[in-house]
Parts: C-alpha cells; structure tokens; sequence
C-alpha cells in the first residue's frame, strides 16, 4: 500500500497538470462514481475473509470450498447486472452534471468502461478476501502494486502521446484483468485444495454469506458517502474546477486512510481466529493493534498538519498550497482522531459483531450528506470539509469506542492509558520539532522536506518505544526486528 501511495504522489501532479482542472475534475467524478459501484462488492469479500480464516483454523476445506464457490457466484451474477445497467447509469451521469457540451460523450463513454472496470474489481474481490483469509497478505499486496504500476506507467505514456480520459478507463480495465488472471493462477500454486469452480457454491451458505456481508455493505456505504459524495456535491454546487482544488487534500487524506485501513485489516483473520478457537488473548491482541496504528496514524497526521502545506507547495505548485491549506488542516485533524479506531472496526469484523457500528455509521454518514449540502452552498469547500469532520470525529471519538468496548466487554478507561496515553509525549514532542522545521527552516525541495520527516520519526519512534510499549512488546518487537534485519543482510 506504501508503494502504491509513493505511485500516485508521483503521478497525481502530472495528472492535474496535463489533464487540467477541468478534466481531472471529470476523473475524480468518475473515480467517485466508481467508488459507489464497489459498494455492489455487497461485503461479500469481508465474509469470504471471515469464513475462509475460520475454516482454515478448523482444516475445514470442504466447507471452505462451499464459501469460495458461493462468492464466485454471487460476484458473477453482480457483475452482469451491472454491466446490463451501464448506458442507464452514464444517462443519469451526463444528465446530472453540467458539462461542457464536446465533454458529455466522453462522459458518457467513461462511465460505461467505469462499470465494467468494478464489474472484474468485484469478482476479483472473492480472490482477495481468500488471500486475507488465508493471511497471505504479500499476494495481496503484490496485487495491489501491479496494479497501481501498471496504470501509473500506462497513463504516463498514454496522456504523453495524446490520449485522454477515455484511454484512462481502458487501462483501468485491463489492469483489473490481468490482476484477475494473476490472483487465479496464484491460488492454484499455494492453495491447491482451494476449487475455483462455481459447481460447490450453495443456496444456505450464500445466506450465511449475506446475512454477515450486510451490515458489511451497510458500513461500505456509509464510507463512500462520506470519502466519494463531496465530489458529487462540489460538482453540483459549485464547479468541476473545484473538485481539482479539494481532491488534492482528500487524497492525501485517502492515501493515509487506506495506508493504517490497510494495516489494521490485517488483524481481522486473526481476531476471527483467536474467536474460533477461543483463544483468551483477544483483548492482548486489540490492545497491541492500536499501539501499532496509533503509532502509524499519528506520525502520519502530525507530519501533515505541520509540513503538509510546504508538501503540497512542492508537489502540485504555490498555488495549491496556498488554496487547499485550510481543507487539509480540517482533513488531518479528523484523521488524526478517526485513524486508530479502525481497528476497533477489524476486531468487530473478525468477532462477527459488526451490526452496530455499520448502522451506526450510516447514519453519521448520511447526516455528513446532508451538513455537506448545507454547508457548501454557504462556505464552499472549506463546508463539505467540515461536515465531514463534525460527523467523523463524533462518530470515531465517541461512539465507536464505547460500542466496541461494550460488544468486547472490557473498560474504556484501560484501554485509554494502555494506548491512547501512551502515545502522548512521543506525539508532543514530533509536533513541536516539525512545527519548528516549518516556521523556522521551511523545506524548499523533496530533500529537505524527507530529511525534516525522517528527524522527526526517527525520535518519535525512539521515544514511542519507550513509552507506548510494555516490557512484552518491546522483546516482541526487538526479536522480530532482528529477524528482518537478518533476513535482510543475508539478502544483501
């Protein structure tokens, strides 16, 4: 996920740039657009994850077998439908939105390529939540930055000889495809007894899927309508422009969600075994989480609240750094306190105790909907950028720890000094070295910007070891650590 990150800070600029405000704002409409179509995943991915890791804990692959074939159907039939329901879909696209009229059949033609792109994504899906399951997360991984290679490269070459938004969704497409074609092969290579075949897949294991998925699905919705609506909003109220203006915050703001998402969800096979085999270390488990993404999380948001707007002078130009630092200040406080309770979300995922937190998070996403349209018509970007940061931080820092510690059953207060607590002075201190960096020695170039960064983190991370891990987990860490560094030198 670093990688594909590190992928898209270099293509972004040369993106806005080529593209054009305009036309990049059509492709972050577009990129939002799909984001919703992913909610057709249903959750069913999540539930391939969940029941795979458990059938694997009890070498149930009869079962397991059941599962996969079962997803495999419920995708196929998802993406057909889909697919039949694309022209509808870039009608109400192009009727919505008012385009630039030599723009509307692009539009519309990338709309449909759009669907067929989520269509593959989707069935797709039933392969990564195996390879979750299965905690083979360097397959995983692998795919991901293929495919965030392979379109970054394609692009470069395409939109340099000429090509345009259009081109853009046949690459997408085809990236999916190869990915497709990569994870099957891979599957029969380490798990040979795993059948990707659909004659296994069964009615009564398809409700089992679904009766878990949903509430999946619900919290799925109610992060697109929170990450992908303020491009629908700003473009309605305002301008396609606009989106250009707060799609660059957002996406670091996106980039470092999917970063410690991408982290704290390779907790949930494990919480989903520890609960199979009933395993009393689950609340250990939980507890050591959060350090790690709290670790994580906050060296990210502090390094971008106090250096963010001289990255952003660098990487887009003054002229961004000047007009997005506002939103990107909002953006990273809610990050800041919304980032470590994502793994409260996996152990609620891994325990099948899910239900709650996904009705609940619907609703705040849904009144993040309506503050957003409210909002907007009167303070313009820096309003959708508030809205969703009122409803965030409510929903992250208030009822999303007290439903997880009643579902999990432990105190509140215990987990704050064992983690939240801990963190503090290694946070203080990062913050005022960086807020020196950038009142005193603003970094003019990469060079300087990485080296500040790298200051910093080396002596938060120096002072976090003390302070935020026990005696345990440091061993844990020292022994593991030295087990890379081994690996490493041998390598070398």
């Amino acid at each position: 996920m670093f990688g594909a990150i590190i992928i898209a800070f270099m293509l972004s600029p040369f993106l806005v740039h080529t593209l054009g405000d305009t036309k990049y704002g059509i492709w972050s409409i577009i990129s939002a657009l799909t984001g919703y179509m992913t909610l057709l995943d249903l959750g069913v991915s999540s539930a391939i994850a969940k029941y795979v890791s458990k059938y694997k804990a009890l070498k149930d692959y009869k079962s397991l077998n059941v599962v996969f074939s079962s997803g495999i159907v419920i995708m196929i039939l998802v993406g057909l439908t889909l697919f039949a329901l694309s022209p509808f879909i870039a009608d109400g696209v192009v009727s919505a939105f008012d385009f630039e009229p030599d723009l509307r059949d692009t539009v519309h033609t990338l709309v449909i390529i759009g669907a067929i792109d989520v269509a593959i994504f989707v069935a797709t899906g039933v392969f990564f939540g195996a390879f979750y399951g299965f905690q083979r997360n360097e397959v995983t991984n692998a795919a991901t930055l293929f495919t965030a290679l392979f379109k970054a490269i394609i692009f470069y070459f395409a939109l340099s000889n000429g090509y345009s938004l259009v081109a853009m969704g046949v690459i997408s497409v085809t990236a999916h495809i190869l990915v497709a074609i990569m994870l099957a092969y891979i599957m029969r290579k380490l798990e040979p007894r795993v059948e990707i075949t659909t004659k296994n897949a069964d009615k009564s294991t398809m409700v089992s899927i679904f009766n878990y998925s949903k509430f999946t699905f619900l919290t799925m919705l109610g992060l697109q309508l929170i990450y992908y609506s303020d491009a629908f909003v700003i473009g309605y109220f305002l301008s396609a422009a606009a989106i250009t203006i707060y799609t660059i915050p957002w996406s670091l703001s996106e980039y470092s969600n999917k970063l410690i998402h991408a982290v704290s969800q390779t907790f949930v096979p494990v919480f989903s075994e520890q609960e199979a085999t009933h395993n009393r270390d689950l609340y250990k488990t939980y507890i050591f989480g959060t350090k790690g993404i709290l670790l994580l999380s906050n060296l990210l948001c502090i390094g971008v609240l106090t250096l963010g707007d001289a990255f952003i002078g660098i990487w887009m130009g003054p002229r961004y750094a000047v007009e997005c630092s506002t939103i990107l200040m909002i953006m990273f406080t809610t990050q800041l306190i919304k980032s470590p309770q994502l793994i409260s979300y996996s152990i609620l995922l891994g325990t099948a105790n899910h239900q709650k937190f996904a009705t609940y998070n619907l609703a705040f996403s849904v009144a993040n909907l309506i503050l957003s349209i409210m909002l907007v018509q009167k303070f313009g970007l820096v309003g959708v950028a508030s809205a969703t940061a009122i409803t965030q931080i409510l929903f992250y820092a208030v009822v999303t720890p007290i439903l997880t510690s009643r579902v999990i059953n432990f105190s509140l207060l215990d987990y704050i000094k064992r983690t939240y607590w801990r963190i503090v002075p290694a946070s203080l201190v990062l913050f005022a070295m960086l807020y020196y960096f950038a009142e005193n020695k603003t970094p003019t170039g990469y060079f300087s910007l990485l080296g500040q960064a790298l200051t910093g983190a080396v002596v938060y991370v120096s002072i976090a070891y003390w302070t935020l891990l026990d005696a345990d987990e440091r061993q844990l860490v020292t022994h593991y650590g030295g087990r890379l560094t081994e690996k490493l030198m041998n390598k070398t």
